[in-house]
């Protein structure tokens, strides 16, 4: 997850960056069930810069960060400069044309030591520290295929998408220029697409594959900059989310139905931007509304910065004491421990010792998500009876991603950011559930429902049944 601007900076780091990180990687491009992300997060660049950087990076951390290695090129390993210098006889002398970036690209991936380790070039990790603040560009939505077939996967709240009226599960069936024919393509091509508009486009989608791509299914967006938002509140008879340049809470439209009069519904899609500030105002809302019992949504919410999820787990803490009680610990390769605290406690501002407080979740829920579900569980908020969890047809057992480990962030001397593994998670009372995830074999409550939902969310509809009504999930 990433730390908010006005965090305590660590191992001189500057205190406006983010960063200390707990969140699952990008994805790679649409396979069945892996989404692609269209005008999210940056391309990466492989350029012969971004290598030597990581390789530079890694030798220096195992040297111990050596004295005076920027004061003298001799002072770099021989290893790098032989390599430097193999990479450009390669590029300048080989008899065939050599693709670089495909080299690069090898060389990138061979350093990476574990799948959460990156490397972002100046211009990404200053895109990234930019939506950390909640100022996105593009058009927010990524695709996967499902089963074969292109379907919606994501969509940020108030994006471009979201206000061009896509929602997640549609299925994508064209796309074309405003007033052009209708194009069909791979997740790649769409992707490419979007990315080459500079002006108005049109996806068509909807929740019905045998639609025609027509004006019926028609939404016109176009890539610009947006506040991202994270929170979404509804209740039985109102609901908020977070809209305009000016991020205001508006009333959206959409309650929920089957929650009773004292459960409010708030869905938390990650721990970035300014989604502890949104968290806070749905809570305002929920409390001003009269509701006592919260259903917190983590589904799909793979993470994000420690100091987002300090501020949130802040009001959710039942039985905790002191101002700011511990809900988190990372051990170092070194055995030195680093505590991470609540960056309050004021539960019995929004709760009763008698709320009910329970929590969703699915394969896609990582990190943070589960940082924060292990600081609830341990300080009496919920049991694991009150997570219910997504589990695909088929399937004999249901559980979070199990990511219990954290990036931190080094930043080269030119700008570009190396995010590196460097520390176990452990819950409160001292639980590390990388690899393993919550599972239901801990007790949670396992729900069968398709993981892309159409018009109908059956797994949210069964999960608010079991809640608010009583049934058997």
């Amino acid at each position: 997850m990433k730390e908010e601007k006005t965090t305590r900076p660590e191992d001189g780091a500057p205190a406006e960056e983010k960063e200390t990180e707990l969140s699952v990687p990008e994805e790679a491009p649409a396979e069945d069930g892996a989404p692609a992300r269209t005008g999210a997060k940056p391309r990466r660049k492989r350029t012969l810069y971004a290598v030597l950087a990581v390789l530079l990076a890694l030798v220096i951390a195992a040297a111990g960060f050596a004295g005076g290695w920027l004061g003298s090129r001799a002072s770099i390993d021989p290893r790098l400069r032989e390599l430097e210098w193999l990479l450009g006889v390669l590029e300048d002398e080989h008899y065939e044309y050599v693709d670089m970036d495909a080299v690069y690209e090898e060389l990138y991936d061979t350093a990476m030591p574990d799948n959460f380790s990156t490397y972002y070039t100046p211009e990404e990790y200053a895109r990234i520290l930019a939506e950390s603040e909640g100022n996105n560009e593009g058009v927010g939505i990524s695709l996967a295929v499902d089963n074969g077939v292109l379907r919606i996967w994501s969509v940020v709240e108030n994006s471009p998408a979201q206000e061009a009226g896509l929602k997640k599960g549609m299925y994508l069936l064209g796309y074309g220029t405003a007033g052009g024919e209708v194009l069909t393509g791979t997740a790649s091509e769409v992707t490419a697409f979007i990315r080459a508009q500079e002006g108005e486009f049109v996806l068509y989608a909807g929740f019905d594959p045998d639609a025609a791509a027509d004006a019926s299914t028609a939404h016109t967006l176009s890539s610009a900059s947006y506040a991202a938002a994270y929170v979404v509140y509804r209740d039985s008879e109102l609901s908020y989310a977070f809209r305009g340049n000016s991020h205001q809470l508006v009333e959206t439209g959409e309650p929920l139905a089957g929650l009773d009069d004292s459960t409010a519904y708030l869905r938390l899609d990650g721990f970035d931007g300014n989604c502890a500030v949104e968290f806070t105002a749905c809570l305002a809302v929920m409390k001003a509304r009269g509701r006592t019992n919260l259903i917190l949504d983590l589904r799909g919410n793979g993470g994000g910065y420690l100091s987002d999820l300090q501020s949130i787990a802040s009001h959710l803490l039942r039985d905790a004491q002191g101002s700011n009680p511990l809900i988190a610990y990372a051990q170092f390769r070194d055995g030195s421990r680093r505590d991470y605290n609540a960056a309050g406690n004021d539960f019995s501002e929004y709760f009763t010792q008698t709320s009910r407080i329970s929590v969703l979740a699915d394969e896609y829920s990582a990190s943070a998500s589960e940082c924060l579900i292990g600081a609830l569980i341990d300080y009496g908020t919920i049991s694991y009876s009150d997570v219910y969890l997504h589990r695909t047809e088929g399937e004999e057992s249901a559980s979070t991603y199990g990511k219990g480990v954290m990036q931190q962030t080094f930043r080269s001397p030119s700008g570009g950011a190396f995010q590196l593994t460097v520390a176990r998670i452990y819950w409160p009372e001292g639980k590390c559930i990388h690899g393993v995830g919550v599972t239901d074999a801990d007790g949670a409550v396992p729900i069968t429902a398709p993981f892309l939902q159409g018009e109908e969310d059956t797994f949210l509809a069964q999960a608010v049944a079991a809640i608010c009504g009583g049934t058997q999930a």
